[in-house]
């Protein structure tokens, strides 16, 4: 945006449009002290007049009075006339009288007559100024006639800063809310002052309700219009992104807010990688701690903030992050330091193979795991698979297995040569051959027994999945 310095094509660069001012009021000045003279009469015919009196110059007292001549005439004074003769009284009195006048004038050009301010406020509109061109235009929206115009500011232009003082030097901005004189043609500003009606507030903690053209916040509500301008750093932004956290300075005519300027904007935190947390908090500087399930995008103001997030399988950490206007900082809790704690397992057996959650892990050392819930397994041979859940919430947590042996079984065919015959299995009558059994794996004392032949036994190994017995029996 320009600074406004007007200036004369054929005068000096310094000479502003205040100087014109004084130079104008120097001349009424010249034209009031004529008229005064002209009141006065002739300055000439005042002082002959003046001097035509007769003053009585006798001293008071005895004196002896004045020796005259034998005609009747009084003689020459040898000495120096008085100083204070009726001419010095009559000049002195004739200066006093055109200082005064001077004075009155001077002082009466200063201030401006209480007419002429009341002209230029009952002619003063709001506008409010959606931009500034080259040379002094303004393409402004008359608020009261409800439509844009295109409006120049002259040398004439008398600028007036929100204090109510004369600013010669004052800059112009899309987004100001103002009051405009306008001459008889509305085309050129008599007049442009930043203040009288219009109002300034800094207000945060405001959201825009967009559908009822509102700026809101607990116990406040401010009205807005569709003409209403919404501007960051001179651009122009959305009511719908405003945050509680933005500071604006409202400027409002007759209760209405037409001038909306963002002093701070806000950036964002976002919290990525939390879902290995369990029962995480978050806390934002100074604000109540909140569930870190439901933080995802946080809108904050510029500058440095204070991030605490804990949790029962992390440790709680604290940082300090910087965030800059309209961006994003990404707060990545995937490398948040874990709680641990060490899991010992007490098995019946050695050399076995420890998996927790399906990952092979050394069976020799006890196991530093960060705090949470696993599937242990333990497998060994001619052993059963041993399996708990556990849930690892402390410093040390230690546990029992007791694996029990694998019973595998096999089947077993036994057959003789002379059928019938009577089988026993460790002293237990299984039947007659040929038989087919299942026993465990193991060894077994097997008898055969048969009317009219030798008896029989042999030890049986069952060590796979089928085992075939044959027996010969021999003829008593």
């Amino acid at each position: 945006m320009k600074d406004y310095h007007f200036e004369r094509d054929d005068h000096e660069f310094d000479q502003t449009i205040r100087l014109d001012d004084i130079n104008e009021e120097l001349k009424k000045l010249e034209k009031e002290k004529e008229q005064v003279e002209d009141d006065l009469g002739d300055k000439d015919a005042f002082l002959d007049a003046f001097e035509s009196e007769k003053f009585d110059m006798k001293p008071v007292g005895s004196e002896p009075e004045i020796a005259k001549s034998t005609d009747g005439k009084v003689p020459p004074n040898d000495g120096d006339e008085p100083f204070l003769n009726k001419k010095t009284v009559a000049i002195v009195t004739a200066v006093a009288v055109v200082v005064a006048i001077a004075c009155f004038a001077l002082v009466r050009g200063m201030f401006p007559s209480g007419n002429k301010d009341k002209a230029l406020a009952q002619n003063e509109m709001p506008m409010l100024i959606q931009g500034v061109l080259d040379g002094g235009e303004l393409i402004v929206y008359d608020i009261k006639q409800d439509v844009n115009k295109s409006i120049a500011i002259t040398e004439e232009t008398v600028l007036t800063n929100e204090q109510g003082q004369i600013s010669p030097e004052m800059q112009f901005n899309a987004g100001d809310l103002v009051l405009i004189g306008l001459d008889k043609d509305g085309k050129n500003i008599i007049n442009i002052s930043l203040g009288g009606e219009i109002h300034t507030i800094e207000e945060t903690g405001l959201t825009a309700d967009t559908a009822a053209k509102q700026l809101v916040a607990e116990g406040k509500k401010y009205s807005y219009r569709e003409q209403t301008m919404f501007l960051y750093n001179q651009e122009e932004v959305n009511p719908k992104e405003l945050e509680a956290c933005d500071v604006l300075v409202l400027k409002s005519y007759d209760n209405i807010v037409w001038s909306v300027d963002v002093a701070e904007y806000h950036g964002y935190i976002s919290v990525e990688n939390k879902d290995n947390i369990v029962n995480g908090k978050f806390k934002l500087d100074e604000e109540e701690e909140v569930a870190l399930v439901e933080v995802e995008r946080i809108p904050v103001k510029e500058g440095t903030h204070t991030i605490t997030v804990s949790g029962d399988n992390i440790e709680k950490r604290t940082d300090s992050v910087f965030v800059e206007t309209g961006e994003v900082y990404v707060y990545d809790l995937s490398k948040a330091q874990e709680k641990v704690g060490v899991l010992i397992i007490n098995a019946n057996v050695t050399d076995y193979k420890l998996y927790i959650n399906g990952t092979l892990v050394d069976s020799t050392v006890p196991s530093v795991l960060p705090l949470g819930e696993y599937d242990v397994v333990i497998l060994k041979n001619g052993y059963t698979e041993w399996s708990q859940h556990i849930k690892l919430d402390s410093d040390t947590l230690s546990i029992d297995a007791e694996l029990q042996k694998d019973i595998q079984f096999g089947t077993v065919v036994i057959s003789s040569n002379v059928d019938g015959a009577q089988l026993y299995i460790d002293g237990k009558e299984m039947g007659v051959s040929p038989l087919e059994m299942s026993l465990p794996y193991g060894s077994y004392n097997l008898e055969v027994y048969k009317s009219g032949y030798e008896p029989f036994s042999t030890t049986v190994w069952v060590n796979s999945s089928s085992t075939h017995v044959k027996v010969e029996l021999e003829r008593e």
